[in-house]
């Protein structure tokens, strides 16, 4: 094979160029997509590469989170009953709305939120004494505590 590959490329050398021969693309390998995950296996059973999954990506030219943006982003004609696109006024811009739902887009949003925002911890008081406290008392200790907090 590889006798085969150094004859071709000295048969190139020097040669105007001209569309690659099925022979050459047998000579190079295959370089697909699944050659990823044929070359690098995943260390848990039945698990996923996360490496090969963002190598193929970044093969492709895709990144997930913008791809996500432009289908969130994605508007189309509102039609009327015939099919024929509705124009605002008398202009001859047409009338766009989302391609999505609104359900869907607010789940997609609130999916992408967590990556953006902290998640609040709950926050549990004990109190012990020897004493029981009204309620009063207990709101007094409370706002003493967020004074403190806002300092």
């Amino acid at each position: 094979m590889a006798k085969k590959i150094t004859a071709r490329l000295a048969e190139l050398s020097g040669a105007p160029p001209r569309m690659a021969t099925v022979d050459d693309f047998e000579a190079a390998g295959a370089n697909t997509s699944s050659t990823y995950a044929k070359s690098r296996k995943s260390k848990k059973p039945f698990g996923i590469n996360l490496r090969a999954v963002s190598e193929a990506l970044i093969e492709e030219g895709l990144d997930p989170a913008v791809e996500m943006i432009k289908i969130l982003k994605k508007e189309i004609p509102v039609l009327d009953s015939n099919g024929n696109p509705r124009f605002i006024g008398k202009t001859k811009v047409p009338m766009m709305r989302s391609a999505l739902d609104d359900d869907t887009k607010l789940r997609t949003l609130n999916e992408l939120l967590q990556y953006t925002q902290p998640k609040l911890k709950s926050v549990e008081m004990k109190v012990s004494g020897a004493l029981e406290l009204t309620s009063e008392q207990l709101d007094s200790r409370l706002n003493m505590l967020l004074a403190k907090a806002r300092k």
